[in-house]
Formats: C-alpha cells, structure tokens, sequence
C-alpha cells in the first residue's frame, strides 16, 4: 500500500465488495486504523445514528492496539509500562493464537517487521496481525447491542457478517491476469485474507518479499504473487490464521472449523 497505516495491516489484502441484495440494503463507510470500513445492512435502521458508536469502537481499539501512536497502550506497554487490562487481553489471545499455530503467528517482531521496512520503528510486540480483525468483532459485538442482526461490516481486508448470507468478493492477487474476484458467502463468519501483492518488493526471481515475516528466520516470506483467505467464525483468529497459513504454504493443516481459499502463484 502506498499510505503507511495505523495498524500495519499484516493479514489485511483483500478488498471486499457487495453484490446488489435482494432486499433494499444501506450502506455506511468511514475511515480507521487507516483504512476504509463499511457496513451494509438490510435492516430498517436509521444509519447515521450508528456511526459514532462504531466510530468510538474503533478509535478506542486504535488507541489501545496501534503501533504507529506513540501515545497507545501498546507503544507504552513495548517502552515497558504494564498493560492494562483491555491490551492484557489481546496480548492473552495473540499468545493462544501463537500456540494454535505452531509459532507461525508470531507478534513479537516488532523489531524485525521495521528491519524489513514495514514498521514503524522500536521493538517488542506488534498485534497488527491480529488487531484489525479483533476490532472488527468488537463492532460486530456493538452492532449486536443496538439491535441490529443483519449485517456485514469491513476494515480493509477482514470482514465480519451477521444473520442473512451476503457474497462477499475477493480480488484476485495476480494482476491483469489472475482471473475475476473469487466470491464467497458468508452468514455468522468472519473472513481475513493474508497476501503479498500490495505490500511487498518484487524479487528477480518473480517472487514478492513481503511484509509478512517468517517467525523462524525473521526475514519477509518468498512467495510468487498470491494470497490465502480463511474463513472462521471470527475476524480476529481469520486474520491470525491467513498469516500464518501465508507463512506456511499450501496444504498447511487448520483447524477443522475453518476453510483456507489459496489463489495465484504458489
């Protein structure tokens, strides 16, 4: 991506994009953590009176998750300042997740993401791998609390849908010649896609190294262009998991719960 983000956006690289719906739908976008969101209901709902909240849900999860403010819990917490109890628990799941994936998420290399030239600077944890996708649920858990049961809502890359089933595209990550969007649909899931053609620095070889490290060597992931989407029954383990499924290659095991969708060059 050319804009540096708030939250680097490790297992964010696919574009969602909604299909016309059967019922009438509204749609609501913003802007956070550095990227575009939106929300499209078929529900009656007056729109405009949801976007403060979901607004202050995902500044507040900014604050506590970015790396990129030096003023976040989590820029404290690397300068050695405890966590508090909202960053305890992301720190808990990211240290699961890490378990649950043989250490193929790791989000404690900080110092090597910014060696590579994808971070912001310092050393010590980066949830960016994690972040967006665990904000995304906590909308989805604020949307719930207003009544509002249909739905599907985005932060660049992960996404998050409610009752009902909405087709959500996913682009292909070999341009000009990879073939049209991939369509998935999705209804009470969560979806993240982890890949390598927007952040990355292209190779000789034709491979893309990529912001996505390798937790045994530290260096970026060599992998021709192509990208991998897991779909889970929430965004926070789908972004975990697309990274480190990106990490490990196609026909790496999962979780039985869950679906891995590879496309491009592997």
């Amino acid at each position: 991506m050319k804009r540096r983000v708030v939250l680097a956006g490790i297992a964010g690289t696919c574009f969602a994009l909604w299909r016309k719906q059967a019922r009438p739908h509204a749609l609501l976008t913003g802007r956070a953590m550095g990227c575009e969101w939106k929300m499209l209901t078929d529900e009656k709902a007056s729109l405009e009176d949801l976007r403060p909240g979901i607004a202050a849900v995902l500044e507040h999860w900014e604050q506590v998750l970015s790396t990129w403010r030096q003023d976040s819990d989590l820029s404290r917490h690397n300068r050695g300042e405890p966590a508090g109890a909202d960053l305890s628990h992301v720190l808990s799941l990211a240290e699961q997740l890490h378990r649950d994936t043989g250490g193929a998420f790791d989000h404690r290399m900080l110092s090597q993401l910014t060696a590579a030239g994808f971070g912001p600077g310092g050393s010590g944890i980066d949830l960016s791998s994690v972040g967006k996708g665990f904000a995304v649920d906590r909308v989805t858990d604020y949307l719930r609390e207003q009544g509002i049961r249909r739905f599907v809502f985005s932060l660049a890359g992960e996404v998050r849908a409610g009752e009902g089933t909405w087709p959500v595209e996913i682009e292909s990550p070999v341009q000009g010649g990879g073939g049209p969007p991939e369509t998935i649909r999705l209804s009470g899931q969560a979806l993240a896609t982890s890949g390598n053609y927007r952040q990355g620095k292209p190779q000789a070889d034709g491979t893309i190294s990529s912001h996505i490290l390798d937790p045994a060597s530290g260096r970026p992931v060599l992998r021709p262009p192509c990208s991998v989407t897991v779909i889970a029954g929430d965004a926070a383990s789908a972004s975990a998991w697309a990274t480190a499924l990106f990490v490990k290659g196609p026909g790496s095991p999962i979780p039985a719960e869950m679906q891995a969708l590879w496309r491009g060059s592997f």
